[in-house]
């Protein structure tokens, strides 16, 4: 018992001695800073402006016949597109 009461104490004399030495260390403020360092003043970066999207055009509204075929091919699970194929170039 008396072992363990020790090992309790040790290990809150590390945490107080951690905590101390890390309270002395001010890890929360900046280093002062050095006299030899030149600060050079920023450089203007000029601002370019790109044109306006052109505006994007709605697809057509579907046919009753084109709504159905789309739900009839997303309910069977043929609703992937495949690419068309075209001749390779040289």
């Amino acid at each position: 018992m008396l072992k363990t009461v020790l090992w309790i104490a040790g290990a809150c004399a590390a945490v107080l001695l951690a905590l101390a030495v890390s309270r002395n260390l001010k890890f929360d403020n900046a280093p002062p800073p050095s006299p030899a360092v030149v600060v050079e003043e920023p450089v203007e970066v000029p601002i370019v402006v790109s044109p306006p999207a052109p505006p994007v055009e709605a697809k057509p509204v579907p046919t009753p016949d084109e709504v159905q075929i789309q739900e009839d091919a997303a309910a069977t699970g043929m609703t992937t597109v495949e690419p068309e194929e075209t001749p390779p170039t040289n």
